[in-house]
């Protein structure tokens, strides 16, 4: 899935966010090579986070289903 450009995030927030991921557990890294044959990070995440992500969704769609009460069908997405 992608957000076909809708959510785009810079390397001084993305790196940070995902250092605060791996502090809760919700996610682990590692060390590897990448298909370019460069060393990389490479990110997985945990139960934990699954499960924080889960609830988090949960939470997003209530937001999500109150703004369109809110805003009304007119503005339903496409």
């Amino acid at each position: 899935m992608n957000s076909r450009d809708t959510l785009l995030v810079d390397h001084g927030s993305l790196y940070p966010a995902l250092q605060r991921l791996e502090k809760r557990k919700w996610i682990r890294a590692r060390w590897g090579v990448s298909d370019n044959n460069r060393r990389a990070r490479f990110y997985e995440i945990t139960a934990l986070g699954r499960t924080q992500l889960r609830a988090e969704a949960s939470r997003w769609r209530r937001v999500a289903e109150a703004m369109h009460r809110i805003l009304g069908p007119e503005f339903a997405p496409e």
